[in-house]
């Protein structure tokens, strides 16, 4: 009888899975006119292992920062993401477009003895990197401090934050190079509950202020940082010093680097200039309708991008990649808006009524976020391309970046909130014609 019922069971899970594989066929068929390859299936596993990790954490880390945002405040709550802000700005030197670099080539070809050099080689750097950079922050942490508007403490929690998280991205993105999606997937859903866990017990014992958000995080990033290490990094094989492996992954990463540092600046730079001439509630306003809109049209891009970038670095025809994303742009922009509207409005009351709604500002978030995720199909597929898309999307970031900055100081003092985000919107878009103009060529063709 027990028999019985586990083939019923096991029937039955195989019927759900078959409907499920045909519903997405269907969908996949009526988007791209064609059935789906063997690759995209494993790509589409791949994606559903990292999803549903993504998703648990991201319920995490979403109650995490709503209640963070309702309990401490604007106040405190932008005091904490102005340590995030400025933490994205001191990692640059830190890391130099290491990890891009790192994780493009460990996915390119399953050498294990290639991909351990690859992997220790990219430690060894962002070590040195790292510790030279401390060394620079402490000696100069006053002026920088001012620069950036915030007290030496804040400052101090800054470097801590960067410094960890350099590391944390490292070691997660080797897993990922590995092609140890299951894997990461379980990091992943353990980052979340982590985060909570630790603000909760700080809420408890009534600490309510900016370092209750902030070293729940830190927590996180160590913990995962080092059984990263011990369970994956430490078995890998003897690392051996090459030249040519080096010299590799320094040209890439060189340009990875000016696209990071661009990158940290026009998306980071608006918190920064309402800081400086807005009260720093509004930074906490800000941040709320972001979280609201682009870290939610960032949470879905970003299980896409998990799968997305490893597997087309390794096709060497990426210009069916092109196409495809091509088609699947008009459904993004048509059920993305309204969908990340409906999501703005919910988020919003659910921050309190200290974060105010308003239309015109939801509705240039939500643009803005399918922006932020069409600048990431071309971006990210640029530089799986090699050294020449790379190039193109670091002149596009220093572009975008000279810009963004320019407006901020013209629009922020002007408009406020609704001046950063117009700001925002104007740049990705400068960044998507900038990368179809002068890289279309190297997407059609796939190659270098």
């Amino acid at each position: 009888m027990g028999i019985e019922n586990k083939n019923g069971s096991d029937d039955g899970r195989s019927g759900i899975r078959i409907a499920i594989l045909k519903l997405v066929n269907l969908c996949y068929q009526r988007v791209f006119h064609e059935n789906m390859s063997l690759d995209v299936q494993t790509f589409l596993k791949n994606l559903l292992f990292v999803g549903v990790a993504t998703i648990i954490s991201t319920l995490c880390t979403a109650i995490f920062n709503i209640l963070g945002g309702r309990l401490l405040g604007p106040q405190e709550y932008g005091k904490f993401i102005l340590i995030q802000s400025v933490a994205m700005f001191l990692y640059f030197p830190m890391e130099l477009g290491l990890n891009t670099a790192m994780l493009k080539y460990t996915s390119e070809k399953h050498d294990y003895q290639r991909q351990s050099n690859i992997i220790k080689g990219t430690l060894i750097l962002a070590t040195l990197f790292s510790t030279v950079s401390i060394v620079f922050y402490i000696m100069i942490a006053t002026p920088l401090s001012h620069l950036f508007s915030i007290s030496i403490n804040l400052f101090y929690l800054a470097v801590a934050f960067a410094v960890l998280f350099v590391f944390f991205t490292l070691t997660m993105s080797a897993v990922r190079g590995l092609n140890r999606m299951r894997a990461y997937s379980v990091f992943q859903i353990v980052y979340g509950p982590i985060v909570l866990i630790s603000f909760l017990v700080f809420i408890f014992n009534h600490q309510l202020s900016f370092e209750t958000m902030v070293f729940p995080i830190l927590a996180a990033y160590i913990s995962l940082t080092i059984c990263t290490y011990f369970i994956f990094i430490r078995k890998l094989a003897r690392w051996k010093f090459d030249i040519s492996t080096a010299k590799m992954l320094w040209k890439f990463s060189i340009f990875s680097a000016i696209g990071g540092l661009s990158y940290a600046f026009y998306t980071n730079v608006d918190r920064i200039m309402i800081g400086r001439y807005l009260p720093v509630g509004d930074v906490g306003i800000y941040a709320a309708y972001y979280t609201a809109s682009i870290n939610i049209a960032g949470l879905f891009w970003g299980m896409f991008n998990m799968v997305y970038f490893p597997t087309i670095s390794g096709y060497e025809n990426k210009g069916t990649i092109f196409v495809r994303i091509n088609k699947l742009i008009p459904f993004l922009i048509s059920l993305g808006i309204p969908f990340l509207i409906i999501c703005e409005y919910i988020v919003l009351k659910l921050y309190g009524a200290s974060y105010s709604l308003n239309i015109f500002w939801m509705l240039f978030f939500s643009v803005t976020s399918i922006c932020v995720i069409v600048d990431g199909l071309y971006g990210w597929l640029l530089q799986a391309i090699g050294l020449q898309g790379i190039k193109i999307t670091s002149i596009a970031a220093v572009v975008i970046a000279v810009v963004n900055t320019g407006l901020n100081l013209i629009l922020i003092p002007k408009f406020g909130i609704a001046g950063a985000i117009i700001c925002l919107m104007i740049s990705y878009i400068i960044s998507i014609i900038i990368k179809l103009t002068f890289g279309r060529n190297y997407l059609l063709k796939g190659e270098e």
